[in-house]
């Protein structure tokens, strides 16, 4: 495919009804390296064209011990996709190591120039062909390029790892759904940390500034309950659904957001304290509840913390909350499946930084009672032993 074509239709090009037959034609010829760079850089420099009246909102966030920049093209769009890592909020630098722009058309009143809507709209219509099944967009993805289309909202990301410039885009912030409100970001920032030997893992996290514990298992087992309980301990928060860890030097666990999620009016009744604070009280019937964190327990949210035990909860039907030495193959297999599934882009990288994980920090089975109060004394009590060695 010639390169100079495919910029200039993707620029200019915008002629209906031939622009989806154009783009399905050159979508099914295998994209070159120039043809992803030129399909990324038009969506880079419209950006910036959309942008440079009105200016930009930057934000920047701690993210892995990276500091990263959200550009945002209007303020609506910043305050809906911050709320969940407003903790993790830094004063700004020049040199960001990961710099992200994101926009809508509604908001901005533009369109995306050339055939850029005829391809948005292939990815949509069509996306058995063009996608893999985490919904990343096959022709435009390769060792530099990771690029994705989630099918439903129709969200664009895309990643360019040689500049560490990430684009997000969609139609409509109105449409944004609840759970990408209370996880942002989750694929570029699950590809670009990858990078950076920082690990995305579905996984909760609670501790002390001495260290931690990484709480573990699919859902349903009470991962989030466990995590929910610490609030009204001494132990502080780091996550209940998703986290960083790394293993060089030494094993080590990053915050991402300060969500919590509840499923269902059994969560609910667990803790009705929480029940108040809930952001999207209205939507229960059709959306898990969502508590950001940081605006009601800003003491306990902390950025992160040394790992020091990896926990596989286990619901017994007992009263009594008790630990039980577990072995890394039983952490492996509760850790690796739920985060190889969710996350776009994780891989045999991702298995091998687990697998190292589960082999550097003892593991436990956490034997989960009825009464969850019981939980937190639990916990530090192992903390305080192992914090011991």
């Amino acid at each position: 495919m010639d390169h100079d074509n495919l910029d200039w239709m993707l620029r200019y090009v915008d002629v209906e009804p031939f622009a989806e037959s154009l783009a399905h034609q050159k979508v099914l010829h295998k994209f070159t390296e120039s043809d992803r760079l030129s399909f990324f850089e038009t969506l880079h420099n419209w950006f910036h064209r959309v942008t440079e009246a009105t200016g930009t909102i930057d934000r920047f966030f701690s993210i892995g011990g990276y500091t990263v920049r959200l550009s945002f093209a209007t303020q609506n769009m910043a305050d809906k996709l911050t709320q969940a890592i407003s903790h993790l909020e830094v004063l700004p630098t020049e040199q960001p190591a990961l710099t992200i722009h994101l926009w809508d058309n509604v908001a901005t009143a533009t369109r995306l120039p050339g055939l850029l809507p005829a391809f948005m709209r292939l990815f949509h219509w069509y996306w058995h062909e063009y996608l893999d099944p985490r919904q990343n967009v096959k022709p435009l993805c390769s060792d530099r390029f990771q690029m994705h289309f989630n099918v439903g909202p129709n969200i664009f990301s895309a990643l360019d790892q040689q500049r560490n410039i990430g684009l997000y885009w969609m139609a409509d912030t109105a449409g944004l759904p609840y759970w990408e409100r209370g996880s942002p970001l989750q694929t570029l920032l699950n590809w670009w940390t990858s990078s950076q030997n920082r690990q995305y893992v579905h996984a909760a996290a609670v501790g002390t500034s001495s260290g931690g514990v990484l709480l573990t298992a699919k859902g349903g087992s009470g991962k989030s309950t466990s995590a929910l309980a610490c609030l009204n301990s001494d132990l502080t928060y780091a996550s209940d659904d998703y986290c960083l860890v790394s293993t060089d030097p030494v094993p080590y666990v990053y915050s991402l957001y300060n969500t919590a999620k509840l499923k269902g009016a059994k969560d609910l009744e667990r803790f009705p304290e929480l029940a108040p604070l809930v952001s999207n009280g209205d939507r229960l019937d059709e959306e898990k509840a969502l508590i950001f964190l940081k605006e009601h327990f800003p003491e306990k949210i902390v950025t992160g913390f040394p790992l020091k035990a990896i926990l596989v909860p286990k619901i017994t039907g007992e009263l009594d909350t008790r630990i039980s030495k577990a072995t890394p193959i039983l952490a492996l297999k509760s850790l690796a499946p739920s985060t190889l599934f969710q996350l776009s882009g994780t891989g045999q990288s991702a298995l091998n930084m687990m697998s190292s994980l589960v082999r550097k920090i003892p593991c436990y089975t956490l034997e989960l009672g009825t009464d969850i109060t019981h939980i937190p004394p639990v916990i530090l009590d192992l903390l305080n032993t192992v914090n011991k060695f």
